[in-house]
């Protein structure tokens, strides 16, 4: 059954010319400009004149033209758009000469097969005529006319003939100059396909002229190892119009010029077969030179792909508008996100409120300047957290050297800031602890003071540091010592890392002199040799050693005035008894006068060794809340000297907040010095000494500890005996344990001892904690 009518027939006559139409507006905009996908267009275009009626080609250019036009908006980027743009027009035109040439050419032929056909009509009539000349009905005249029909018949073809072969020479020679002029080869083959037109950028191309060529098989310009595949495609494009290579489209083949030079062809090719005999052109564009070039860009792309992933800086590239375009693995991992994620997402979506008006501040500068800048932001992560980073940017050109949009090279500086901050930490520290330290610091450099801390301000007696700082350090050292300085400073600069001064003695602003122990060592400061100096006031330390020396004659003093005491005391009361006793018993007077005189020689006696005690005890004790931490360390500092002389390693450990203990000072003070002594004098060789402090409960526990020669066994339990001692005659009195076991008895404490002989002795001491409630008061 025949469609004759309604949409089936719009789709019977031209649903495949829609179709192919859609699928190379399809291919036109799939493909990147530069790519001729639109020369497809002339497919449908010839096919046009297939279809009834003689307007169908018209109407298809006036599409054709709109599609041109959106596949020229919506084609990927590529190429320069103007020269997509030119070039699309320029084959608008040669469709609409096509047309116009073609329509010319079927109207002249139309023309032609009508006279043609005419005449032979006439001439069938005539010969029909003339076998009927038996005819007798039939008159002369009649067949006179019809002879005369049929001659003006001919002339009439003729004279069409001769017009359509006019028009179609002027049609060809337009043609041919259009073809002779193109840029590209244009190369025209038969069914056989062998060349029939072969224009003059063809013989520029293959290196041989149209002569040597028209009539020959195309298989010369094509290597022997492809001839028969390009024959048998041409052959299948020929039929169905589909070939693998995308036939009609452009796609890239090899050529083969005369001299035996093979290179690389983009070519294009369409059919036509208004005649019944198929013509294949094919347009051949060399790309010899584009794919050099595109050979080396590809090495180069391929290098800076290198570079570009295995930087371990984030590298991103965003538009002029701020989007992500670009981004190595090294920014992804820097955000957070994927690379898909990040091409969703703008500059400014990474960077918190606080950076953009930096960013956009930098950002102006690259673009004014044309200079890469540098500076540090935040980058927002995806999880929300932030990284602090440096960045280099700078301006990426492109067509006409106008700006494309901006890169930059980023750096994770996470470890930098920590450093830095770990930095500024250790400096404010160190800054903090020389402000606070107990010894004066300086630090001089070409002789001339540069930094000193409050410490060395105290010391020196000035109430400004600059009153010190630019000042030589020998202006305060006491003259007597100015050569001893400088001979210590050349050693410091003849390469020696640390000296001692030991003990000197300072001159402070006002002209008085102070004794100190200094300290000194060398260091580089900004690439010059600098000399730090620790010094400590040492004045007090020798107050306290005379003190000591003071405290151990007393305490001998006294500790011989409490035995002399005791010695001298029974028998003086026994005589004062019996001379009382006999003095009530006898009533001579003589004798009364001689035994009151006894009484009174006893009681003389007996003030004296009071006066004695008095002495030794020098004053009332005074007790109240007592750091015995402070006190060790003030028993250590005395004799700290002794301790290096005699090669003794002293440590005081103690736990936290140890309480204060109800003590007097100055005793607690004695305790300690006499413990220590009698630890320095049982290690004559060296050794170490160990002082600990805890908390017991409601009181507090010491512990000085030796690693001295011991105490015999049968010798501790008389260890607090007075006049009992185990050193050499002359070097003791044997009076210091029993001052110390005295003092601590009157503080309601206990002093215990455990020793080895060669391994050192331990003695522990405990008194009782300092309660707030209690009152600080003075025991007669």
């Amino acid at each position: 059954m025949r469609v004759t009518n309604g949409p089936a027939l719009v789709i019977a006559e031209y649903g495949g010319l829609v179709l192919l139409t859609g699928a190379i507006l399809a291919l036109d905009i799939t493909s990147p400009q530069g790519i001729d996908a639109w020369l497809l267009y002339l497919l449908p275009l010839a096919l046009t004149f297939l279809l009834p009626g003689n307007r169908g080609p018209f109407y298809f250019c006036f599409l054709a033209a709109a599609l041109l036009s959106i596949g020229h908006l919506l084609s990927q980027a590529g190429s320069s758009p103007q020269s997509d743009a030119l070039n699309r027009l320029i084959g608008f035109s040669v469709m609409w000469l096509f047309v116009f040439v073609a329509t010319r050419y079927s109207r002249s032929q139309l023309a032609f097969f009508s006279a043609e056909s005419r005449r032979e009509s006439a001439m069938r009539n005539l010969s029909a005529e003339l076998t009927k000349r038996h005819d007798a009905e039939r008159s002369q005249a009649v067949i006179t006319d019809q002879l005369r029909e049929a001659e003006r018949g001919e002339a009439h073809a003729m004279t069409a003939r001769l017009r359509v072969e006019e028009e179609l020479l002027v049609s060809s020679t337009r043609l041919e100059g259009i073809v002779q002029s193109a840029m590209d080869a244009i190369i025209s083959i038969d069914q056989e396909q062998r060349i029939i037109l072969f224009n003059r950028a063809a013989e520029e191309m293959f290196l041989c002229t149209k002569d040597e060529v028209l009539g020959r098989p195309l298989d010369r310009f094509i290597p022997s190892r492809y001839r028969e595949s390009h024959r048998s495609h041409i052959s299948m494009f020929g039929q169905s119009g589909v070939s693998n290579r995308r036939m009609g489209a452009l796609g890239v083949i090899t050529g083969l010029r005369s001299n035996g030079e093979e290179f690389p062809i983009e070519a294009a090719i369409s059919h036509t077969g208004a005649t019944g005999e198929k013509i294949y052109t094919v347009i051949l564009r060399d790309i010899t030179e584009r794919k050099s070039a595109e050979v080396a860009l590809r090495e180069a792309q391929d290098r800076f792909q290198d570079i570009f992933e295995s930087s371990k800086d984030a590298i991103a590239y965003v538009s002029l508008d701020g989007s992500v375009v670009l981004a190595n693995e090294a920014f992804a991992k820097l955000t957070g996100y994927s690379r898909e994620e990040l091409l969703s997402k703008t500059y400014g979506d990474l960077t918190p409120p606080e950076y953009r008006g930096i960013q956009a501040q930098e950002a102006a500068r690259v673009f004014k300047t044309g200079e890469p800048v540098e500076y540090e932001k935040e980058f927002v992560q995806k999880g929300g957290s932030r990284v602090p980073v440096s960045v280099t940017l700078f301006l990426v050109k492109g067509s006409e050297a106008k700006p494309a949009g901006m890169a930059a090279i980023i750096r994770d500086i996470t470890a930098q800031k920590r450093s830095e901050h770990l930095l500024q930490q250790s400096e404010a520290r160190y800054r903090r602890l020389v402000e606070v330290s107990p010894d004066a610091i300086l630090v001089h450099r070409d002789n001339r003071i540069l930094l000193i801390n409050r410490k060395g301000l105290e010391l020196l007696g000035a109430d400004d540091a600059f009153q010190i700082l630019g000042r030589s350090p020998i202006d305060f050292i006491h003259p007597d010592l100015h050569e001893e300085a400088r001979s210590r400073f050349r050693q410091l600069m003849e390469g020696e890392e640390e000296v001692s001064f030991l003990e000197q003695r300072f001159v402070r602003l006002d002209g008085t002199s102070v004794d100190v122990e200094v300290t000194v060592a060398r260091f580089v400061d900004q690439e010059v040799p600098a000399v730090l100096a620790v010094v400590r006031d040492v004045t007090e330390r020798k107050r306290m050693a005379e003190r000591l020396q003071r405290t151990e004659r007393i305490a001998e003093l006294g500790t011989l005035a409490s035995g002399m005491a005791h010695e001298i005391g029974t028998p003086m009361n026994v005589i004062m008894g019996r001379a009382e006793y006999l003095m009530n018993r006898t009533k001579e007077e003589p004798i009364k006068r001689g035994l009151q005189t006894i009484i009174s020689q006893v009681e003389r006696i007996t003030r004296v060794m009071n006066q004695l005690l008095s002495f030794a005890r020098r004053r009332t004790p005074e007790r109240r809340a007592v750091d015995l931490k402070q006190v060790a360390d003030n028993s250590l500092d005395i004799f700290e000297e002794r301790f290096s002389r005699h090669n003794i390693h002293a440590e005081l450990t103690c736990d936290k907040d140890i309480p204060p203990v109800h003590a007097d000072v100055d005793q607690m003070n004695q305790v300690l010095i006499n413990l220590v002594m009698n630890a320095t004098h049982a290690m004559p060789e060296g050794g170490r000494l160990d002082i600990r402090l805890s908390a017991n409960h409601d009181n507090v526990q010491l512990k000085v500890m030796d690693t001295g020669h011991g105490i015999p066994a049968d010798t501790v339990p008389r260890i607090f005996d007075p006049f009992f001692t185990t050193k050499e005659f002359g070097k003791g009195t044997g009076l210091g344990l029993t001052v110390v076991k005295g003092i601590i008895d009157e503080h309601g404490g206990t002093i215990t001892v455990e020793s080895e002989e060669g391994k050192g002795t331990t003695f522990t001491v405990e008194l009782p904690v300092y309660h707030h409630h209690e009152k600080d008061f003075a025991v007669d």
